[in-house]
C-alpha cells in the first residue's frame, strides 16, 4: 500500500500538534498583551500616551506589512511587541527626564515621585512595607543628629526684658515702666538614659528677632525601649514671627502668589521653613490656601492652620477651630496623632487611617510632627526610624499635648533655618544630619508645599504673605 506524503511546509503540509498549541499560545498571550500595554500607557502617560502609542503601532505595523506581506497571526504578536516596546521606550524617556533633571529632590526621591505620579504607588508602598521593616535598636545611640553648627547653649535667657516708658514725661515722678517679658528658652529635658550624651535635652538657639532669641533646638533619645531612635526638636515662640504656606510646584500644583519658593523680597526676613504633609492621594482631608479650596476639608482631621495674623495653630477641625473664612490657609494630614497627651495611633487603624504603608505597623521611617506643647507654643519635631506608635509616644515624651504627624522618609522631613550676610545673600543651615544636603529647595524651588516663618515687623507691606 503506497501512502501520499506531502512535502513540508507545502499546501498539504499538517502542521504537528505542538507547534498548532504553542502558536495558540502565543495567540493568547498577544491578544492579552495589547489591552494591558494599552492601558498601561493610559495608566503612566495619559490618553496622549495612548494615542501616540496606538500611532507608532499602526505605523510601523502598516511598514512591516508592506515589507514582508501579511500573515495575520504574526502581525498580531507583531503588534503586542511593538505596542509593549513603544511602552517601554515612552517610560524611559519619561522616568529620565524626571529623575536625571535636578528639581531640588534626591535622587530617590525623584524616582518614588515618579512612581507615584504614574500610578504606581501601591508599588511603592509595597516596596517601603518590604524594605523599611527593620525595628529601631534597643541600644542607645551614641551620637546626637543636630547639626554641627548648631552649639548648645545655657537654656536659661540672657536677654533682659524690654522696658516701656509710659505717661506724661513733664515730671519725673508721672513716668511709669511697663516690664515686656521676652521669649524665654524651654526648660531643659530630662535624658532618658545615663550617661546623657553631651548637650541631650539642652536647647540651643537657632533663630533671633530684634536681638531675642525666638526659636530653640535640641537633640535627645525620647524612647526609654527604644535607645538607637534619635529625635531633633525645635521650639517656636510666635510672639514676633509671621508664618506663611507656599505651594510646590507638583503639590499642589497650579499657579500662586506664594509659589514653590519664597521670593527675593521677603528673604531677608525669612527666619526658618519646614515640611508640609503627605501627598494628597494617601489623606481624605484637605487643603486651602489663597482663598481656593484645592482639596475639600473635612472635620475632625488634624489641621494646621494659619491666620490672617501669620499666628499658626493646629487642632482638630470643627472642634479647636472652624473653617469661617478667617484663616489663610488651611492644611489637613490624617487626625491628630497625639491629642490630650495621648496617642490616637491605634484609633486612627480602627478608622482606616493610613499613617504611613500599611498603616504604621511595620514601617520604620524619619518622621516629622508639628505639635502644641503644654505652655502653648508651637514645635516641630523628626524622629527616627520609627513606626506610628514610636512617633506618637515619643512627642508626648517630649511634651506635646496635642500633635499632628507631617512628611515621613527619606529627607522629605526638613527644617532649616536662614541668615544673611553683609552683602545681603541668604544662607541656609539644616538642623538636621539627617535631613539630606539640599538646604536651599525652599529659596530655590520645592516640588512639595512648605511652611515659612518670617520676622513679622520685617515683612513689608503688601508681600505674598498677604494673599
Amino acid at each position: 500500500m503506497v501512502r501520499s506524503v506531502s512535502h513540508v511546509g507545502g499546501p498539504t503540509a499538517t502542521k504537528p500538534a505542538w507547534r498548532r498549541a504553542g502558536r495558540t499560545a502565543l495567540l493568547v498571550v498577544a491578544g492579552a498583551t495589547i489591552p494591558v500595554a494599552v492601558w498601561l500607557l493610559h495608566l503612566t502617560g495619559g490618553v496622549g500616551a495612548v494615542g501616540t502609542g496606538l500611532a507608532v503601532t499602526v505605523a510601523l505595523t502598516a511598514w512591516a506589512v508592506h515589507r514582508r506581506g501579511t500573515r495575520r497571526w504574526r502581525e498580531l504578536l507583531g503588534v503586542a511587541w511593538r505596542l509593549t516596546a513603544v511602552l517601554a521606550v515612552w517610560n524611559a524617556v519619561s522616568f529620565a527626564h524626571y529623575v536625571l533633571i535636578d528639581n531640588g529632590d534626591t535622587t530617590p526621591q525623584r524616582m518614588a515621585t515618579w512612581g507615584r505620579n504614574h500610578g504606581f504607588s501601591p508599588v511603592i508602598d509595597w516596596l517601603e512595607v518590604h524594605t523599611y521593616d527593620t525595628p529601631p535598636s534597643k541600644t542607645p545611640a551614641k551620637d546626637l543628629t543636630l547639626a554641627p553648627a548648631i552649639t548648645v547653649a545655657p537654656t536659661t535667657s540672657t536677654t533682659p526684658p524690654t522696658t516701656v516708658a509710659t505717661g506724661s514725661t513733664d515730671t519725673i515722678p508721672a513716668i511709669t515702666t511697663t516690664t515686656v517679658p521676652l521669649p524665654q528658652a524651654p526648660v531643659p529635658l530630662a535624658p532618658a538614659f545615663t550617661p546623657a550624651i553631651t548637650g541631650e535635652g539642652q536647647w540651643a538657639p537657632i533663630a533671633q528677632v530684634n536681638g531675642h532669641d525666638t526659636m530653640w533646638a535640641t537633640s535627645i533619645r525620647p524612647l526609654p525601649d527604644a535607645g538607637g531612635v534619635v529625635a531633633t526638636m525645635v521650639v517656636v515662640d510666635q510672639t514676633d514671627l509671621r508664618a506663611g504656606l507656599f505651594n510646590g510646584s507638583e503639590e499642589p500644583g497650579g499657579d500662586w502668589a506664594r509659589g514653590n519658593h519664597v521670593p527675593k523680597e521677603l528673604q531677608p526676613t525669612l527666619l526658618a521653613t519646614m515640611n508640609g504633609g503627605f501627598r494628597f492621594e494617601h489623606i481624605k482631608g484637605g487643603y486651602m490656601t489663597e482663598g481656593k479650596v484645592v482639596k475639600p476639608l473635612r472635620d475632625g482631621d488634624a489641621t494646621l492652620a494659619i491666620g490672617k495674623d501669620g499666628k499658626i495653630r493646629i487642632g482638630a477641625l470643627g472642634r479647636d477651630f472652624t473653617d469661617d473664612g478667617t484663616w489663610s490657609s488651611l492644611r489637613q494630614n490624617l487626625i491628630l496623632i497625639v491629642d490630650g497627651g495621648q496617642s490616637q495611633v491605634q484609633r486612627g487603624i480602627q478608622e482606616g487611617v493610613w499613617w504611613g504603608a500599611d498603616f504604621g505597623r511595620e514601617v520604620y521611617v524619619p518622621r516629622s510632627a508639628v505639635c502644641e506643647l503644654a505652655d502653648g507654643r508651637l514645635a516641630y519635631a523628626l524622629v527616627g526610624d520609627v513606626n506610628a506608635e514610636q512617633l506618637a509616644q515619643s512627642l508626648i515624651n517630649l511634651g506635646c499635648v496635642k500633635a499632628m504627624q507631617m512628611d515621613i522618609n527619606g529627607t522629605w522631613p526638613a527644617f532649616m533655618t536662614y541668615t544673611s550676610d553683609a552683602d545681603g545673600k541668604v544662607h541656609a543651615q539644616l538642623i538636621d544630619r539627617r535631613m539630606g544636603s539640599n538646604a536651599g529647595r525652599y529659596l530655590n524651588g520645592s516640588t512639595k508645599e512648605f511652611f515659612a516663618f518670617f520676622d513679622a515687623a520685617q515683612v513689608p507691606a503688601g508681600s505674598v504673605l498677604d494673599a
